[in-house]
């Protein structure tokens, strides 16, 4: 297990870090001017006041009666004839000591002080080379020891670290608080996320008093919990529908192959006579295409599903309307079929980009629907057009065809749920009806395949329709409708 510090224990010495740097920084800086001042003070001191002190010994040297005043100089001269006399006060002397090699100053420029050593240890002098308005005295220096301001200097770099470190100290404490308060909204998102792994997906992170950047980050968390909910929904319900799709299935393929096993045995133990034969063949038969349509309607919605590339090409919709109602007719003849426009009268050619063969198929499922679940005489009506849809982007053009039956029509409570698969609004699995619950359910899974949409709802006057929006390629109809943000049909726009 690697050994990884905590956020705030990184923060906080990061800062103390950048403190110490920037003080250190202060204190260098600091120690360098001050010396630099009580340097520049010393050799004001050795040029004005040394001087003055040099004078005097000079006029004593030269028998005046100017006597020497005790200071805190070394006072070096050299006559003409090279003989030298140094002078200093005995306490003085006695104190700090005398300078190594004062003569080293005789090679620089009068007015520039030199730093030599002292003969005590760890000491060291200011030296200055003065010139002299004397051919006797021509060679004269003056030292003043450093040991004070030395002592000075150290004396303010203990000050300084003294107050370094408390500010270090104090700094580290300060940030170390700060640090904490500015990381509680991290604990809050920790918190909650450790609730979440609990499995609790509905808990969001607040984002009132976050700041800026922890609040939009809170967001994000939120935003991305909220699809994982949202996914974690769709799988359970996928799953769900999963189980009862295949507990639905196995349910209506259970009842033919008990059929045709119940058959099989009846023959194979003699209870059929020759006379029946026939009768149990036909019924086998029978029961085996039922079996065959639902496996075939199973496969349909499982390519559907597997989002298949259609065969998309321009068609006329009013063209396949009339061609399917021709065939329901063959069919049947006790239910009158006509294909009308939306408004009745006459339909105009709507050319729309879709798979030919698929849309043939949803309005014969769609009559097929009325001839299964209506009484005879019942009437239907195709009916093809163009409506205006209002999009986010503007208004869109979208082909129509809708199938309306004047039958008993679908309770309000049941629309919704017609287009679930194996969904029957009689709950019972009697066959009286006919039907498995896949139609409409193809029927929506062929338009959801052309980015258009299927929608149920109540016949005027009594009955069903069912309405099948296509994106559309162009229109010579001039009566069109415009739908209101209101209509269920904006949902299900293409996108």
């Amino acid at each position: 297990m690697r050994n990884e510090k905590s956020l705030t224990g990184r923060l906080v010495a990061l800062y103390v870090l950048v403190l110490t740097f920037a003080l250190g920084g202060v204190f260098v800086s600091t120690m360098t001017v001050m010396n630099q001042v009580l340097t520049n003070q010393v050799d004001e001191d050795l040029k004005s006041s040394g001087a003055t002190v040099a004078q005097q010994t000079f006029n004593a040297l030269a028998g005046t009666n100017v006597q020497v005043v005790p200071s805190p100089y070394y006072i070096y001269v050299q006559n003409s004839a090279g003989a030298d006399w140094h002078y200093m006060s005995p306490s003085m002397k006695e104190r700090y000591g005398t300078p190594q090699d004062v003569t080293v100053v005789f090679d620089s420029e009068p007015s520039k002080p030199q730093t030599i050593p002292g003969t005590k240890l760890h000491t060291s002098w200011r030296a200055i080379y003065l010139p002299t308005v004397s051919e006797q005295f021509p060679a004269v220096a003056i030292a003043y020891p450093l040991s004070d301001l030395e002592d000075t200097k150290t004396q303010m770099m203990l000050i300084l670290l003294i107050i370094a470190v408390v500010i270090v100290a104090v700094g580290a404490l300060l940030s170390y608080v700060i640090v904490q308060h500015s990381l509680k909204p991290l604990r809050i998102i920790e918190h909650t996320t450790r609730q979440i792994t609990q499995g609790d997906l509905t808990i969001r992170v607040p984002t009132e008093n976050m700041g800026i950047e922890v609040g939009h980050l809170a967001g994000s968390i939120n935003i991305m919990l909220g699809q994982i909910e949202s996914a974690m929904t769709a799988r359970a319900r996928s799953e769900s529908k999963v189980r009862q799709f295949v507990s639905d299935a196995s349910h209506e393929l259970r009842t033919p192959l008990a059929s045709v096993r119940g058959y099989a045995e009846l023959y194979r133990m003699g209870g059929i006579g020759p006379d029946k034969v026939d009768q149990a063949m036909e019924r086998i038969e029978s029961e085996a295409r039922r079996m065959g349509g639902l496996v075939e309607d199973l496969l349909q919605l499982a390519r559907l599903d597997e989002s298949r590339p259609l065969n998309i090409a321009p068609a006329n919709l009013t063209d396949l309307a009339l061609s399917a109602v021709l065939d329901f007719q063959a069919r049947t003849s006790n239910y009158p079929a006509q294909v009308t426009g939306l408004f009745g009268g006459e339909p105009d050619e709507v050319i729309a980009l879709v798979d030919r063969d698929k849309i043939t198929q949803v309005i014969s499922n769609l009559l097929s629907n009325v001839l299964q679940h209506t009484p005879p005489g019942t009437t239907v009506d195709v009916a093809v057009g163009t409506e205006q849809v209002r999009a986010v982007t503007g208004m869109v053009t979208m082909a129509v065809i809708e199938v309306r039956d004047h039958g008993p029509g679908i309770p309000p409570e049941n629309r919704e749920k017609v287009f679930e698969r194996f969904y029957r609004v009689d709950t019972s699995r009697s066959r009286a009806s006919g039907g498995s619950g896949l139609g409409l359910a193809i029927v929506h899974s062929i338009a959801s395949a052309h980015h258009g949409s299927a929608n149920i709802s109540e016949t005027p006057g009594g009955g069903t329709t069912v309405s099948l929006n296509f994106p559309i390629l162009n229109s010579t109809s001039s009566g069109q409708r415009i739908v209101s943000p209101a209509t269920p049909r904006e949902d299900d726009l293409p996108e």
